[in-house]
C-alpha cells in the first residue's frame, strides 16, 4: 500500500532537536466513541476492530494536545507517532486529512497481541539505542499509566495525555 505523508507546512530545522513521542487514542485522537471495556477497564479488542470502520475513524476529532504536536513539528523536533493499533487504509487516510505531522510511524504489526507498554517498548528501542537518537532529549505523550512508566524507565520524559487534554477542558 502506498503511504503518502501528510501535506507538511514549513517548518524549523533545528540543529539539536528534541524527540516527541505521541500516542494517538486518547492522547491526540478522541476514538472513545468505538471503545468498549470490561468490568476491569481492559478494551475488548475484538470490539476495537469491529467498530474501526472507515466512518467510525473519520467520527474521530482532534484533543487540544494535537496543536502541540503540530507546535513541536513546526519548531523542528523530530515527531513520532507511536500507537497500539493497527493501522489500516483508513487510520492513514484520517491520519493525512487531518494534518497529522510526523517523521516517523510506529504502530502494532497485524497479528501482534503483545500488551500495549512491551509493543512501544520494543518499537521505540532504536530511538533511545541507536547512534543517532542515543542522546537526544526524548518526550513522552501517552494516556495509559504503563506504557509512562516504560518509557520514563527508558529516560523520556513523561505527560499523562488525559492530564493535559483534561486541563484543556476536554471530558474524557
Amino acid at each position: 500500500m502506498l503511504r503518502n505523508k501528510t501535506n507538511f507546512v514549513d517548518r524549523f530545522y533545528k540543529l539539536n532537536p528534541k524527540i516527541r513521542i505521541y500516542d494517538l487514542d486518547g492522547t491526540i485522537i478522541d476514538s472513545s466513541h468505538r471503545a468498549k471495556h470490561d468490568e476491569n477497564g481492559i478494551l475488548d479488542l475484538e470490539h476495537w476492530k469491529a467498530n474501526n470502520t472507515k466512518e467510525n475513524i473519520f467520527a474521530d476529532s482532534l484533543l487540544p494536545l494535537y496543536w502541540q504536536l503540530v507546535h513541536d513539528y513546526k519548531q523542528g523536533d523530530i515527531i513520532i507517532l507511536c500507537t497500539a493499533r493497527e493501522l489500516n487504509k483508513h487510520d492513514w487516510e484520517y491520519i493525512h486529512s487531518m494534518g497529522i505531522y510526523y517523521d516517523y510511524v510506529k504502530s502494532r504489526p497485524v497479528g501482534e497481541t503483545m500488551t500495549d507498554w512491551k509493543l512501544k517498548r520494543n518499537l521505540l528501542n532504536p530511538f533511545f539505542n541507536l547512534k543517532p537518537f542515543r542522546k537526544i532529549e526524548k518526550y513522552f505523550y501517552d494516556d495509559n499509566e504503563s506504557n509512562l512508566a516504560q518509557l520514563s524507565s527508558m529516560g523520556a520524559i513523561t505527560f499523562n495525555a488525559k492530564e493535559w487534554n483534561l486541563n484543556c477542558g476536554v471530558k474524557m
